[in-house]
């Protein structure tokens, strides 16, 4: 079972997304998991911007501003119930595994 799925609430704790100063505007929910190349990408952190020119598909060309790719070790799953980013857990509840938070014991899903 993996502990990151898409959907989650993680927070930033390391990198240059990192140095901004209040909790919320380091957290966001999972878009996206590259398994192969250690990547999550992240609703609203570390934009891009790319420049797209005007195509007969796509009349309206310009700047297009998108989240980038962080890596899987600097973002850590934000437990629902302690509000802070924790380690994930995997416990056997009959014949299905559940996550929980190593930090005060309760089911992340």
């Amino acid at each position: 079972m993996q502990k990151l799925k898409v959907g989650d609430t993680v927070q930033v704790i390391a990198g240059a997304e990192r140095a901004e100063k209040t909790p919320a505007t380091k957290r966001g929910k999972v878009l996206k998991i590259d398994r192969e190349a250690q990547r999550v990408t992240v609703e609203g952190l570390r934009l891009v911007k790319r420049h797209l020119r005007k195509t007969p598909q796509q009349p309206e060309g310009g700047i297009l501003e998108k989240p980038g790719t962080i890596n899987i070790s600097d973002v850590q799953v934000v437990c629902a119930k302690c509000d802070k980013p924790t380690r994930v857990g995997i416990r056997a509840d009959g014949d299905k595994k559940k996550r929980f938070c190593k930090n005060c014991d309760a089911l992340i899903d």
